[in-house]
């Protein structure tokens, strides 16, 4: 992907594992006056076309969205293969919606931003990391196991080679905690002059 850098905006790659607490923190930005992108949001609605369910179908046998999940999580070659089908079309989803955007500062929610590379073409990439204590309680609110959940995580890379390769990390033991960190880091951007 060519870069997405934009002189006049500052393009924000938002990541962390699952459950961390990445759509929340996407809210709070919104909420800061940030253009905000949620790739799967994007990825969902792709799913829903025609064209792209056919391919999804041709390569792995099945585009329904319950299967899906079972399916791709349990095969690395038929994860792969979804990805090869989607990610090109998100990605030129997220260009589109950047270039679109009239705001300062462009929020991309990636959960796989440094497993695509995708990191590369933004100004600043956040990590947002959540109290390992708190995992049971967000498995339970999301009706995950904690043996699915490890399942997904396999096709992930790991908390600490994610934040070796961000640029900042908001830890998000409360709410609270995590929209002060937003509204801290949305008014460092609002001051420093982007180059």
């Amino acid at each position: 992907m060519k870069n997405s850098r934009v002189k006049s905006k500052w393009i924000i790659g938002l990541s962390g594992s699952m459950l961390s607490g990445k759509s929340t923190a996407l809210k709070y930005f919104a909420a800061c006056g940030a253009d905000t992108i949620s790739c799967d949001e994007i990825a969902q609605k792709l799913r829903t076309c025609p064209a792209v369910r056919k391919k999804i179908y041709a390569a792995v046998g099945t585009a329904q969205t319950y299967q899906l999940a079972a399916l791709v999580f349990n095969n690395r070659p038929k994860h792969k293969k979804i990805e090869q089908i989607l990610h090109p079309l998100i990605l030129k989803e997220v260009r589109a919606q950047i270039k679109k955007s009239k705001a300062r500062l462009v929020v991309v929610e990636a959960p796989l931003l440094f497993e695509a590379g995708w990191d590369q073409w933004t100004d600043l990439n956040i990590v947002v990391l959540a109290d390992p204590k708190t995992l049971p309680a967000r498995l339970k609110a999301r009706k995950f196991t904690q043996a699915e959940y490890d399942r997904r995580m396999k096709f992930q890379l790991p908390e600490a080679q994610k934040v070796k390769r961000a640029d900042g990390v908001f830890f998000h033991a409360t709410k609270a905690q995590l929209k002060k960190s937003v509204e801290r880091f949305c008014k460092v951007l609002e001051v420093l002059p982007h180059q």
